[in-house]
């Protein structure tokens, strides 16, 4: 009797060891974790179901395979030539944030899988080229916002349906050597002629103090001249307030013929 009774034991045991195995083996290989940020694309022997699963746990077919595709917000950055409206050679470096849109994101992985974004940037660089044509290359850095502002709003109509353009922008804008020696010899120009100018006002002030000056003086020679023809008196006022307290040494004196002696005075 006990021996039947280990008997059954044992066989339940192995039943129940038979099932605890094969539930690990289903949870191992018929289930798929889909980690956050992503979605899980269903491929069944290599094609694309079209099924999309979201995060977390899920039981799968035993033929079954998951991929990992990421719908998370990426920055991509990259590096275009364009051309101005003067025909100026201009290099953009610019950096892109997208994201595939999840109910895409089987057909987008199944048309051009995980390197997507090759697809988007030549749409991208070809509204950046025609927004970059539309001004002259002195302008564009001062214009650097309102062809951002644009090009997010006709790209974003170019990749609807594909992927979704959260962000652009333009990192840096740098020109060709020779233009960039034109404007450097342009800057030197404008500086010499701001120069030139400084440099003339400031004589025409000086010239203008100077006459004023003179201007001044010549009025003040007058007002004396018109005070001494009054008043003769004022020069010998004038004299004595100049003299030192000293007897002079000369004497001046006319000789009548318009000339002056001087003569010396003896003490």
């Amino acid at each position: 009797m006990n021996y039947k009774s280990g008997q059954v034991s044992f066989g339940i045991a192995a039943v129940l060891g038979v099932v605890l195995i094969s539930l690990v083996l289903a949870l191992f290989f018929l289930t798929a974790k889909v980690p956050t940020g992503h979605v899980g694309i269903i491929t069944n022997f290599g094609k694309v179901s079209g099924e999309i699963l979201g995060e977390g746990f899920h039981f799968v077919g035993p033929t079954d395979s998951v991929v990992d595709f990421s719908i998370k917000t990426i920055s991509w950055t990259y590096k275009t030539d364009c051309f101005s409206k003067d025909l100026q050679l201009v290099n953009m470096e610019v950096t892109i944030q997208s994201r595939v849109i999840k109910d895409n994101a089987a057909k987008i992985f199944q048309t051009y899988g995980e390197e997507y974004m090759e697809q988007a940037f030549p749409k991208i660089s070809e509204v950046l080229k025609s927004e970059t044509a539309k001004f002259e290359a002195a302008d564009l850095v001062a214009k650097r916002e309102p062809i951002r502002a644009q090009v997010i709003r006709d790209a974003q109509k170019r990749l609807e349906g594909f992927v979704e353009l959260v962000d652009f922008s333009i990192v840096n804008i740098s020109f060709s050597e020779e233009y960039e020696k034109a404007i450097e010899a342009k800057q030197v120009a404008q500086q010499l002629a701001q120069q030139a100018v400084y440099e003339l006002q400031r004589a025409k002030v000086e010239a203008d103090k100077k006459v004023a000056q003179a201007e001044g003086e010549a009025k003040a020679i007058q007002i004396r001249g018109e005070a001494l023809a009054k008043n003769p008196g004022v020069v010998s006022l004038e004299l004595i307030q100049k003299w030192d307290g000293k007897s002079p040494t000369t004497l001046v004196v006319g000789d009548g013929k318009g000339s002056n002696i001087v003569l010396p005075i003896s003490r």
